[in-house]
């Protein structure tokens, strides 16, 4: 029978653990957790006691884990995010609104529509607390499976049985041109007027890349790509410097044009590309007060 006093007797000591793993160090670990080394150090020399084995190796003056510490992260990654995700419910189901959100968010929605949504709810709930991130899709689902993060903004929907992805807006692709640029005199554009022109585009992997370009194959329209990239918003800040047109979602489009006077914007008639928004979250987060907070913050902004 284990000694009742080697006991692993509170969660702190797992929290240590996972701290020091991720960091790999004990000072990291320290300002990660918001504690002092001392303290860390005596968590996870208390936990080696219980364990009965060495979990660490201390080699001049790195730590680095034993065989069976990495046995054990994965167990303490999953532990601890179940903590997160209960203690996230219960504040949900008492309070209604989540005390701190934790956001994640592409990188043109974290940029342009971040600052906006996040200073309007703090207007309207000023002790708000938020949390914001920004990773690839796939992280994304990862950290909201295993309750790292609340809620996810993104161009495209999360799959996976456990989360709920809502389209939120469905932004018109408008064109995006310099005010010095021939075809700025004109309110409205037609596919043919961009015939012949520099063009700044999306990469492969967004849909609207191959729609884009299976368009202008079919209405025998060419365009010369002098600049691509996966950030839209970088797509727009290098229509001038490339004396070019970029295509880019209206909402994202009309934010970054407060900023840039010497640019417009303009519809081109015959090219419906869209754009959405999705608003990622848990499944057990449907219906709350917090997913309605947000989803209606996000409709507000497309509507302004």
């Amino acid at each position: 029978m284990s000694d009742p006093s080697n006991r692993i007797r509170r969660l702190k000591h797992i929290e240590a653990f996972s701290a020091v793993v991720s960091a790999g160090s004990i000072s990291g670990a320290a300002r990660q957790l918001g504690v002092s080394q001392p303290a860390v150090s005596q968590l996870i020399k208390s936990l080696e006691n219980a364990v009965g084995a060495p979990l660490f190796v201390r080699r001049n003056g790195a730590i680095f884990p034993t065989s069976r510490a990495e046995e054990l992260r994965e167990d303490a990654v999953n532990l601890l995010a179940h903590l997160d995700r209960f203690q996230a419910q219960l504040i949900s189901r008492s309070t209604g609104v989540l005390s701190t959100i934790r956001l994640s968010a592409s990188i043109s929605i974290l940029n342009e529509l971040l600052p906006k949504l996040i200073g309007n709810l703090a207007q309207d709930l000023p002790d708000l607390k938020f949390y914001v991130s920004s990773v690839p899709l796939n992280s994304m689902v990862t950290s909201l499976v295993q309750g790292h993060i609340d809620f996810a903004l993104h161009s495209r929907p999360l799959e996976h049985p456990g989360i709920s992805s809502t389209k939120v807006v469905n932004s018109r692709q408008v064109a995006i041109l310099s005010r010095d640029h021939p075809l700025a005199s004109k309110e409205h554009l037609q596919l043919r007027d961009l015939n012949g022109c520099r063009f700044i585009s999306s990469t492969k992997n967004d849909p609207s890349y191959h729609e884009f370009n299976l368009l202008c194959r079919q209405s025998g329209i060419s365009v010369n790509t002098v600049f691509q990239s996966p950030f839209s918003s970088l797509g727009i800040q290098m229509v001038q410097p490339m004396r070019a047109v970029a295509f880019s979602s209206e909402i994202i489009a009309r934010s970054i044009l407060t900023r840039m006077p010497d640019l417009v914007l303009r519809n081109v008639e015959d090219v419906d590309l869209r754009t959405p928004v999705y608003l990622a979250s848990p499944s057990w987060q449907d219906g709350t007060e917090t997913q309605q907070l947000i989803y209606n913050g996000i409709k507000a902004l497309a509507e302004e």
